[in-house]
């Protein structure tokens, strides 16, 4: 039997949304979320710093990937939402960290460590 070490994590995987979640971001998110939560990740961690805005469609896709992690019991954890991103989430039901909460900070400076680089996916608008 060999075992592939690359697979085997216990580090969060990190996505980056690089703009607001809208449009052609939406998509790029989706394709890369979507194949990484159905493998049943240890923790994933969506990074919402530089999106000041979200439209239906970005709701509709984090509403369906909440929904689906909440059901398998896998850690999905959205952070530094900006204040109207935040309100739209909590609105809809989706937990999500404000951009000035101490856990989301801390979610974020210990996803920057080099071993998590490996993870990283950042999806630009």
């Amino acid at each position: 039997m060999r075992v592939n070490y690359s697979l085997i994590t216990t580090l969060p995987t990190v996505f980056t949304v690089d703009g607001d979640l809208a449009g052609e971001g939406v998509a790029l998110l989706a394709e890369r979320l979507w194949p990484h939560v159905l493998t049943g990740p240890p923790a994933t961690l969506v990074d919402l710093a530089l999106a000041t805005t979200i439209d239906a469609a970005g709701l509709d896709l984090l509403v369906a990937a909440h929904a689906y992690t909440a059901h398998r019991r896998i850690p999905l954890r959205i952070v530094n939402a900006a204040p109207r991103v935040l309100r739209v989430l909590h609105a809809a039901g989706v937990s999500a960290l404000p951009a000035h909460n101490p856990r989301a900070e801390f979610a974020t400076t210990t996803a920057t460590t080099p071993a998590l680089q490996q993870n990283a996916a950042v999806v630009s608008a």
